[in-house]
């Protein structure tokens, strides 16, 4: 990473170091528990003030129990759903280093080609199992290290797929509590939202995202549409091309209400690393009055290699 930043010339290259193991007691119960670090060297500036094991992470810590039709995950885990417009990072400030929740979950699986997800997350911007000689705020907001505070919420997640060629998921969603920032002014924030993922046929599919916010003066709403054409042809290479658009609502200044998208646990860079910056005057990857047509095109020219192209 180089150029000219907001704290000035930065040019440093970033580490990311993780190790992880998994005890399986039987079938039935597991344990899973993964470390992680990010350490830096700097070109520029040349100094040598950041401590190369500021801070050593828990990152995932969590058990699983299952019994009949229920699975149950209590811990910190990584959460990630549909194409991660509301619920995929649960630590927005220190990046890709880290995307957890302090959380659980239980999963219900007794009806056919469905599952339901009961959610509960509670994370702390200051992470009380670090082990640390310096501390960072990982929910992000102004504030920076006397920032004490946590985000909380929860709720139901379906995911169905008893249709064949349409696929579908519907989720409520509560934010009862995000950091006491005057503009959000706490109120509880529920999402009700469907999503739908129809296969038109072996060349054409697509995806469509709608999604409501209310609460007290709240109202706000998302659309996030795409249709996919897999290229004959490019079939071994995964040849793909997309036209979509996504649209988030922005507040009116002279309305009384909150019109304004609130992306919940979606903080991330969801288009471009440099895109999440584009619009964070409330803090990066916290968008909101969006309008964004695109296209896009995907290859893999090699097994492991793919490579993504978005013009918007």
């Amino acid at each position: 990473m180089g150029g000219e930043a907001r704290g000035g010339v930065n040019h440093f290259q970033r580490y990311r170091t993780r190790l992880w193991g998994e005890y399986h007691h039987n079938d039935d119960f597991m344990v899973r528990a993964r470390l992680t670090n990010e350490f830096r060297t700097y070109v520029q500036p040349n100094n040598n003030v950041y401590n190369s094991l500021d801070e050593v992470v828990i990152d995932n810590l969590f058990f699983d129990w299952k019994w009949k039709d229920l699975t149950l995950r209590v811990g910190r885990q990584d959460l990630i759903y549909g194409t991660g417009k509301l619920i995929l990072d649960g630590t927005p400030k220190d990046g890709s280093r880290t995307i957890y929740f302090d959380a659980v979950k239980l999963t219900y699986s007794g009806i056919p080609d469905t599952d339901v997800d009961f959610l509960l997350m509670y994370t702390q911007a200051k992470d009380p199992m670090v082990i640390h000689s310096e501390e960072r705020d990982i929910v992000g907001f102004a504030g920076g290290d006397d920032y004490d505070g946590f985000e909380a919420g929860g709720g139901v997640y379906i995911k169905n797929k008893s249709l064949k060629k349409l696929p579908f998921e519907a989720y409520y969603l509560v934010k009862t509590h995000e950091q006491d920032v005057a503009f959000l002014n706490n109120n509880d924030r529920h999402t009700i939202g469907l999503r739908l993922m129809p296969k038109f046929s072996a060349l054409f599919d697509g995806n469509l995202e709608a999604a409501y916010q209310l609460g007290n003066d709240i109202s706000a709403f998302m659309i996030d549409a795409k249709a996919n054409m897999n290229i004959p042809g490019l079939a071994e290479r995964k040849g793909r091309l997309g036209v979509g658009w996504y649209y988030l609502s922005g507040d009116d200044p002279d309305s009384k209400k909150d019109e304004g998208w609130n992306p919940l646990w979606a903080r991330w860079p969801q288009y471009s690393e440099l895109y999440v910056y584009a619009y964070d005057t409330d803090g990066a990857g916290r968008w909101s009055n969006i309008n964004m047509p695109y296209v896009d095109f995907s290859i893999a020219p090699m097994k492991k290699l793919q490579t993504d192209l978005l013009l918007g």
